[in-house]
């Protein structure tokens, strides 16, 4: 049997234990039973007071490049209809004694110049529209016109050939025109030759004694509008 002095120690000890803990976290009949106060509850998760993840900026729709300027196929839509009929009239178009097709069709196939070529074989061989007004009973009298693609690059040193051949060369319609005109050593008449290049655009008027209005401003026109 304990004595009463170990009696009462125990009982103040318990005291003195249960008043700490009163003053801390609470004190109930048993240490087991305690319940833990709201502020011991598991604590909220980093992630969901985290900054907030930026939406990613949409990807911008891809730019379109403009593709080459279409040329036309037929001969006859080379300029609008008026200038046609006053620059051409009744000529024959591509007759088939000058090796045409004798139809307005002036599609032609490009083919590769060869190595060491001069400007007028590079600008000749990007030919995809081949046409030709010339009446089989005259003399001289003609006029041509081609059309086709050629890289800027070497479109600029074809012209820069011509310009060392003799050609006179300007800048018109938004182009550079090269041209050389000489006497015909038969007929009292002139030939000239014409080099326009805009962009990767390139055409050839080769003329003789078939007067013209700047026709090269009309196939500008009907080219870029």
């Amino acid at each position: 049997m304990r004595s009463t002095t170990t009696m009462r120690t125990a009982i103040g000890t318990g005291a003195t234990a249960c008043l700490i803990l009163v003053l801390t976290a609470g004190c109930t009949g048993g240490a087991g039973d305690a319940t833990p106060s709201p502020s011991e509850s598991s604590a909220t998760p980093s992630s969901a007071t985290g900054t907030a993840t930026a939406t990613p900026a949409p990807t911008p729709a891809p730019t379109e490049t403009a593709g080459p300027v279409a040329l036309p196929v037929d001969c006859t839509d080379i300029v609008d209809q008026a200038t046609y009929a006053s620059t051409f009239g009744d000529i024959p178009l591509n007759p088939v004694e000058f090796g045409g097709s004798g139809t307005s069709s002036g599609v032609v196939t490009p083919t590769t110049p060869p190595a060491g070529a001069g400007a007028r074989d590079v600008v000749g061989a990007a030919t995809e529209l081949s046409c030709l007004w010339r009446d089989p009973r005259a003399d001289v009298s003609g006029i041509s016109v081609a059309m086709g693609h050629l890289e800027p690059a070497a479109g600029a040193a074809a012209l820069d050939g011509l310009a060392s051949q003799g050609y006179t060369c300007t800048s018109v319609h938004e182009g550079r025109s090269c041209q050389l005109v000489t006497p015909d050593p038969l007929y009292p008449v002139d030939r000239a030759q014409t080099y326009w290049l805009r962009d990767d655009v390139v055409v050839t008027v080769d003329q003789t004694n078939v007067p013209t209005d700047d026709l090269i401003g009309s196939i500008a026109t009907r080219l870029f509008g």
